[in-house]
């Protein structure tokens, strides 16, 4: 008798962890952080926390009429979005205030993310459209379609990098339009930010073919709770 009491707690047994195991497999993997889309933001002198943010899990797209920063910059309508796998940020008629004298201006800035599924990599890309920075002396043309960091100098005034792209070190890639360091201060200024996550961030559904392992798993606890209660019943008569 109890090696047969023994027997059924451990078939119990193992239904109940391999049921577990298959539906813990089943939840999605928790993400880092979300991924992103947003107009801009700053630090330094002026601060500002990012303006006009999609996110994903989270609300997405968003749309606003503006992404000012007082003193600093002034835009359109801006636009962001972000997926399981993707982000974007589009920013319209942007006019930013370097110094007194330099201003930097775009009739449109976007940048997007995305990880691909099938490499595991994540990819980003940014596009400037009429770009240009204006001061006494001249002015400066921003590329179109930049290449991943690309610094343009402006004397005394400005470091400005282009499809700036960083990487974290889970692999989360940030890309920034436009990020302006402004010499002699702390004062930055990013315009048109995406960020992604290397992972997928959806939900993974527990399908169908999942349902028999779970049940089984249930079925497992129930037999392990059903076998425990008898041989406390047993042993208490016994000691009666």
């Amino acid at each position: 008798m109890k090696l047969a009491k023994h027997g059924i707690i451990k078939a119990a047994g193992a239904l109940a962890l391999s049921g577990g195991v298959l539906f813990a497999a089943a939840l999605p993997a928790a993400a880092a952080s979300p991924n992103t889309g947003y107009a801009a933001s700053a630090g330094g002198v002026i601060t500002a926390s990012p303006v006009g943010q999609a996110t994903f899990p989270g609300t997405s797209p968003v749309t606003v009429a503006h992404a000012n920063i007082t003193g600093l910059l002034t835009t359109g309508f801006a636009h962001a979005t972000a997926g399981p796998t993707t982000a974007t940020s589009t920013v319209n008629g942007v006019t930013a205030l370097l110094t007194a004298i330099a201003t930097l201006r775009a009739t449109s800035v976007n940048s997007s993310c995305r990880f691909n599924t099938n490499t595991g990599a994540v990819t980003g890309s940014a596009h400037i459209s009429n770009g240009r920075v204006t001061r006494p002396g001249g002015t400066t043309a921003l590329a179109a379609n930049p290449a991943p960091n690309t610094v343009v100098g402006i004397p005394g005034i400005a470091t400005i990098t282009l499809n700036r792209q960083t990487t974290a070190a889970d692999g989360t890639v940030t890309v920034q339009a436009i990020h302006v360091a402004v010499l002699g201060s702390a004062q930055t200024l990013d315009i048109g930010v995406s960020v992604c996550n290397a992972a997928n961030l959806a939900p993974v559904p527990i399908l169908p073919g999942l349902t028999t392992p779970i049940t089984l798993g249930a079925i497992g606890l129930l037999l392990l709770a059903g076998a425990a209660y008898q041989l406390s019943r047993r042993r208490q008569g016994a000691t009666a």
